[in-house]
C-alpha cells in the first residue's frame, strides 16, 4: 500500500507487519520448550501462523475502507459487543472461575477485547456526558463480572481517555476517573481472588523469573532460541511474559528497539490522526493508538515485575487470537485515517487539538 499524499509507504503501514513478523519469531522461540527436543514444530506456532495470517488479512481490508463508515457503524459496535458480554457472561466457557471466552465450534474469542475497540469507536463521536458513562459504565461492569478486573481497568481508562479527548470537561473527566478507581478498588476488595492474586505478586516466584529473565540477557542476549527460563520456569511464555523471552534471548538492546518501534509507532499514528479534516477521525486514530501503546506499556511493566500480572498480551508480538485480530483492525483504521483524512481542510489551515485543554 502507498500513501497517496506522500507518495510512499508510511510508518503506520510497516510497523504493524514488522512488529507482527517479529512475534512470529519470537513466538516460535517462546513456544518451542519440549518440541526442540522432539524436532517438531510447536502446535502453538502453527495456530499463530494461522491467526497471523487472519490479523494481515484484515488489516489489509480496514484500511482500505473509509474511515467514516466506522462513525456510521459505531451504534451498532458498542450495542453488539454489549450483547456479546452478556453472552459471554451468561454461556461463556467458564476457565478458572472466570467465563471470558466465546466458542463457536472450536473457534474461541473473547468479547471484552473487541469491546474496548467499540467503545472507542463509539465515544470517538461526540456523545452527551450521562450517554458516554452510561457506555463506559455497562461495558466495564459486564467485565467486571466475568470476572476479568485488568481488562475491566483498562476499558475504563480508555473511556476516560476517548471523553478527554472529545473535549468533555476536564472536571468531570477526573471525577469520572476517581470514581471508576474507587469503584475497581472497592470491587477488588471485595473479591478473594484478586487480592490473592495481588498477594501472590508479592511473593511471587514467577514474577521473580521473569525479571531474572529479563537480567540475565544482559546487553546483547543470549542469541534467539538460547533462552533457558522458557523451560518450565515462566508460565506462558509465548503469550503473557514473551517480552521476558525477549529480554533474555535479544538482550536490553533487542528490548529497547521493540520500545523505540512501539514509540515510533505511537508517534506516526498521531501525527496522521491530528492532521485529520474530521474531528471523529482524530479522535477515533488517537483513541486507536492510545489502546495499542498503553497494553503494550502494561504487559512491559508486568514482565518487568513492576505491576501485578494482568494477562495482557503485547501487541502484534504475543500469541493470542482476540487481541491479535482486533490490534490488527485497529492499525487498518489508523492506516486509511492517514490515507484518506490527512487533508487538512482547504482554506482552514488550523488542526483539532483535541483534548478538554485545547482552549
Amino acid at each position: 500500500m502507498v500513501n497517496r499524499r506522500e507518495g510512499r509507504i508510511s510508518m503506520v503501514e510497516i510497523l504493524p507487519l514488522f512488529l507482527g513478523a517479529l512475534g512470529l519469531v519470537m513466538v516460535f522461540s517462546a513456544a518451542s520448550g519440549m518440541s526442540v527436543y522432539k524436532r517438531v514444530i510447536p502446535v502453538s506456532f502453527i495456530k499463530q501462523l494461522a491467526i497471523f495470517v487472519l490479523a494481515v488479512t484484515l488489516f489489509f481490508i480496514s484500511s482500505r475502507v473509509k474511515p467514516e463508515v466506522w462513525k456510521k457503524l459505531s451504534g451498532n459496535l458498542i450495542v453488539l459487543a454489549i450483547i456479546l458480554l452478556i453472552f459471554t457472561y451468561v454461556f461463556g466457557a467458564r476457565i478458572n472461575y472466570a467465563r471470558r471466552w466465546l466458542y463457536i465450534g472450536h473457534v474461541s474469542f473473547q468479547p471484552s477485547i473487541f469491546a474496548q475497540l467499540a467503545l472507542i469507536a463509539f465515544l470517538a463521536k461526540k456523545r452527551d456526558f450521562r450517554i458516554s458513562v452510561a457506555a463506559i459504565a455497562i461495558t466495564t461492569g459486564l467485565i467486571l463480572f466475568q470476572p476479568d478486573i485488568s481488562t475491566a481497568l483498562v476499558t475504563a481508562f480508555l473511556g476516560a481517555i476517548m471523553m478527554f479527548l472529545n473535549g468533555t470537561d476536564t472536571r468531570k473527566v477526573a471525577v469520572l476517573s476517581l470514581v471508576l478507581i474507587l469503584g475497581g478498588v472497592v470491587y477488588i476488595a471485595s473479591q478473594g481472588y484478586a487480592v490473592q492474586r495481588i498477594a501472590t505478586y508479592m511473593n511471587s516466584e514467577s514474577i521473580s523469573q521473569t525479571v531474572k529473565a529479563i537480567s540475565t540477557g544482559g546487553w546483547k542476549g543470549l542469541g534467539l532460541g538460547s533462552g533457558m527460563r522458557k523451560f518450565f520456569y515462566i508460565p506462558l511464555a509465548d503469550s503473557d511474559f514473551i517480552f521476558s523471552i525477549v529480554g533474555e534471548e535479544l538482550g536490553f538492546s533487542g528490548s529497547l528497539i521493540i520500545l523505540g518501534l512501539f514509540l515510533l509507532y505511537l508517534i506516526s499514528a498521531s501525527r496522521y490522526s491530528i492532521r485529520a479534516r474530521d474531528r471523529y477521525l482524530v479522535v477515533l486514530g488517537l483513541g486507536l493508538i492510545s489502546m495499542i501503546f498503553i497494553n503494550a506499556l502494561i504487559h512491559i511493566f508486568v514482565a518487568l515485575g513492576s505491576i501485578p500480572v494482568t494477562g495482557v498480551p503485547l501487541p502484534f508480538i504475543s500469541s493470542g487470537g482476540t487481541a491479535l485480530v482486533v490490534n490488527y483492525i485497529a492499525g487498518g483504521v489508523i492506516v486509511s485515517i492517514a490515507k484518506n483524512g490527512g487533508d487538512i481542510r482547504r482554506g482552514n489551515r488550523r488542526t483539532y487539538i483535541p483534548g478538554s485543554l485545547r482552549s
